[in-house]
């Protein structure tokens, strides 16, 4: 895989020498101010802007004034060669910006701050851990000896932090943070001290038990929740890190539902600035259309029930709002989905005499209030999972507040930037 990364510069007299003469209009067509609007253009995209796209340079994305904006090139299928050019962007209501795509040399590229990333550490808390871009997790694996850093896939925006146990439980989990500096590379060493007690850059915040926890998957089906976990195979898959996105997989083999046996890939993807990451699930070896479901963890809820809401017109929520962290403070957790995918939503344990059996990394779901969605075969389902924690921003300790934040997205995400080549 080939990533580029990049600094903020203003580098008018590289960048003047092969400017282009056409250029980018974004408009941000919502009547409020946006930040950090995601914005994506593909290879052919870009092409169609510049001409041909020279094949030693790299392309950078300047504003009216010649500075240069935070961007990165992806390489999604990793053929070696770039496919999408990711950047965000500020808006006013209303706004339209132009900007213009411009060709330097690769050695002269700038870098930029990381918002975005994942981290999968391969080796032991003694002699330490290599980060990884592959690996698969032995059948059968519980986590002891510790094998991976922190126990997870761990990924991160300059908001919040989230991880998934890379073991038979397959659950996730969330790190509250303090600060906008990466910081998953350092978590769970001796360098960062124990995550489960508060520290300056933040902690874990999260009990997860036998939950899904915080985004974790399992199949509805007969009136049971089938934890994606404890499958014959489990793979991570990175597919790019940085400045403003990160993108990896997590491919499941050997999923066994009620006698069938299924594989499943979830992409899961993060942007900068962001509360949320995106999760898309892919199965194979449906037979009909089923209920994919996806959970939070209810075990620390003090006095709040889980609720339902409206976003927009495109996407319905389920979200829970107490006093639920492990730090005893207010703690926001949500699911948005497209409200014409969603079935039912329930709580574990369901009354049914159909759970899975297994060990405490196999266990029936309990402690989860969830959603569920439409899914077919070899057709992907998505969902957004949001995480909020007070001691981040005061304004997380208000219900209100996190609903807000949860359907102000919801409008960015039915509505984003319109791209135009001018």
């Amino acid at each position: 895989m080939i990533k580029y990364s990049f600094v903020v510069a203003v580098m008018a007299t590289v960048l003047s020498a092969c400017s282009t003469s056409t250029f980018l209009e974004l408009t941000n067509e919502m009547e409020q101010a946006r930040k950090d609007a995601p914005v994506v253009l593909t290879r052919a995209e870009v092409k169609k802007l510049v001409g041909e796209i020279p094949t030693a340079k790299l392309p950078v994305v300047t504003d009216e004034a010649g500075n240069t904006i935070a961007s990165q090139l992806d390489d999604l299928d990793r053929d070696g060669n770039w496919d999408e050019m990711a950047f965000v962007c500020d808006f006013t209501a209303n706004e339209v910006k132009k900007f213009k795509v411009n060709f330097i040399e690769a050695d002269k590229a700038p870098k930029f701050t990381m918002r975005t990333n994942v981290r999968l550490g391969i080796g032991n808390k003694e002699d330490g851990f290599k980060g990884v871009d592959q690996a698969v997790s032995p059948k059968g694996f519980v986590g002891i000896p510790l094998s991976y850093q922190a126990e997870s896939v761990s990924w991160e925006t300059d908001k919040m932090g989230f991880r998934d146990y890379f073991d038979c439980r397959n659950a996730k989990d969330l790190f509250g943070k303090l600060t906008p500096e990466m910081i998953m590379d350092k978590i769970g060493t001796h360098e960062s001290g124990s995550y489960h007690e508060l520290s300056d850059w933040g902690m874990d915040v999260l009990h997860v038990g036998p939950s899904l926890g915080s985004g974790g998957l399992a199949m509805f089906h007969n009136d049971s929740l089938y934890r994606l976990g404890s499958t014959d195979k489990f793979e991570f898959q990175l597919i790019t890190r940085g400045p403003v996105r990160s993108i990896f997989e997590l491919k499941s083999s050997g999923w066994h539902v009620d006698g069938k046996t299924l594989n499943a890939v979830e992409t899961i993807t993060v942007w900068a600035g962001k509360y949320w990451f995106q999760s898309d699930v892919l199965v194979s070896g449906l037979s009909d259309e089923t209920e994919l479901a996806t959970g939070i963890v209810t075990s620390y809820l003090k006095e709040k029930k889980p609720f339902s809401f409206t976003a927009n017109k495109e996407f319905t929520a389920v979200a829970t709002h107490d006093v639920q962290s492990m730090n005893n403070d207010y703690l926001g957790m949500g699911i948005l989905l497209p409200a014409d995918s969603k079935m039912r939503t329930g709580d574990a344990p369901l009354l049914s005499k159909k759970r899975v059996k297994g060990s405490r990394y196999n266990m029936p779901v309990g402690e989860t209030h969830f959603v569920t969605q439409k899914i077919k075969n070899n057709q992907s389902a998505r969902h957004y999972f949001f995480a909020a924690w007070e001691v981040e921003n005061k304004d997380w300790s208000k219900q209100t507040n996190f609903e807000g934040l949860m359907k102000s997205q919801s409008e960015e995400l039915s509505l984003p930037i319109r791209v135009t080549v001018k």
